[in-house]
């Protein structure tokens, strides 16, 4: 087996890679398919020539798919690392999902160190940019970036308030005060250097399962601890947030009249400013920031798109300011719904027409969204060619 799809352990860690920065993500099988598009953006944007994509995975993550992925990427700048979560005895009633969610917080920790910084993710994110300026900024600073969840907390000091965290074997709040919290992050994607906030990120796992809230015991999500954790430890200052319309999904913020998704085609002949971005590829927002990736499972079944398009689009046009009738509700719906398929077709090109093929991938591990695919890349088929650089 090649070196870099080697296991790694903790004891690894002081060795150094030839890449300063890593990108963290967990992985089953169910999400093989969305990791595919995820690897091709990041060899897409030349990512990998400077991050490596260390996999924390399961026992459903066999031999033959890391077999595929080490064959497909040989060529590739991108480096996969793949790295077998071993949970302690006693955690598997936490369920396999949160048992890798909260274990990626203690690998992160360790063979984090390596790197002078490293971003962690969800498999479901894929990248429309280069996001080599994140690194650099967890790396050279006491910062670290984050990317809101458009919520804030209001946390409680007092049994029964609804947002008092507390500990989950005596109850007791955790906070002596009140504490209002407009920093609430989503876990992924963060950056962060783990030279200076490991034992953060380890204490996120030594806290599973001992935290709660009142409406949520015996204990919270990865999520909610994290941002507990980070409270506990006195370092929400050093917290840059970014907005979550630059990493679309999170909350539906692509269909908002501000932040909606377009994708903007620049002429060959014309020079553009960041060489980050490719001239054939430019996603923004209504108000014209870029947009670094998007993030979210919407874009992968025929239930996802009829929830999309027949419940969400229709209930984001209802909360917005004033009212929407006739050809104009019409109009604005037609918009959306367009929106959807801009994204959708930029997802099947990087499935169907980048380096890692998913027409491979399902010989290796079975792909139930697959048809659903197939039959979508089929009608997006123009727009998915004009992605081409």
């Amino acid at each position: 087996m090649s070196p870099r799809f080697a296991s790694l352990t903790s004891g690894d860690c002081e060795e150094r890679s030839d890449k300063r920065h890593a990108i963290f993500l967990s992985l089953t099988d169910n999400y093989a398919y969305l990791f595919n598009a995820l690897l091709n953006s990041v060899e897409l944007f030349g990512i990998g020539k400077y991050c490596d994509i260390i996999v924390l995975h399961d026992d459903s993550i066999t031999e033959p798919i890391i077999d595929f992925y080490m064959s497909m990427t040989e060529s590739l700048d991108t480096d996969v690392i793949f790295h077998r979560v071993q949970a302690v005895p006693g955690d598997s009633d936490l369920g396999k999902v949160m048992t890798i969610k909260f274990y990626r917080y203690k690998v992160m920790s360790e063979i984090g160190l390596r790197y002078d910084s490293i971003c962690f993710l969800d498999t479901d994110i894929y990248f429309a940019s280069d996001i080599r300026e994140y690194f650099e900024i967890a790396a050279k600073t006491d910062l670290f970036v984050g990317v809101n969840d458009n919520v804030l907390r209001h946390y409680r000091a007092e049994k029964g308030k609804g947002t008092s965290p507390g500990w989950a074997d005596s109850k007791e709040p955790l906070f002596e005060n009140e504490i209002w919290d407009g920093k609430f992050i989503c876990n992924v994607p963060t950056f962060i250097d783990m030279r200076k906030y490991a034992s953060v990120f380890y204490d996120v796992f030594e806290h599973r399962r001992k935290l709660g809230m009142d409406s949520t015991w015996p204990f919270t999500g990865d999520l909610e601890t994290m941002n507990l954790v980070m409270i506990k430890n006195g370092i929400k200052e050093n917290l840059v947030v970014l907005p979550s319309h630059l990493w679309t999904g999170v909350h539906y913020s692509i269909y908002r009249v501000s932040t909606m998704v377009k994708r903007v085609g620049i002429p060959a002949n014309i020079e553009l400013t960041d060489t980050k971005f490719k001239s054939s590829i430019i996603f923004m927002s209504e108000t014209y920031e870029h947009v670094r990736a998007f993030h979210g499972r919407d874009w992968t079944s025929a239930n996802n798109e009829d929830r999309i398009k027949n419940h969400n689009i229709p209930k984001l046009l209802g909360q917005m300011e004033g009212s929407f009738e006739g050809k104009t509700l019409e109009k604005a719906a037609k918009k959306r719904c367009a929106t959807y398929d801009i994204i959708q077709a930029y997802m099947l090109f990087l499935e169907f027409n980048c380096s890692v093929s998913l027409d491979d991938l399902v010989s290796v591990v079975e792909v139930k969204q697959y048809d659903y695919l197939k039959k979508r890349q089929k009608a997006l088929e123009s727009r998915i060619e004009s992605f081409t650089p």
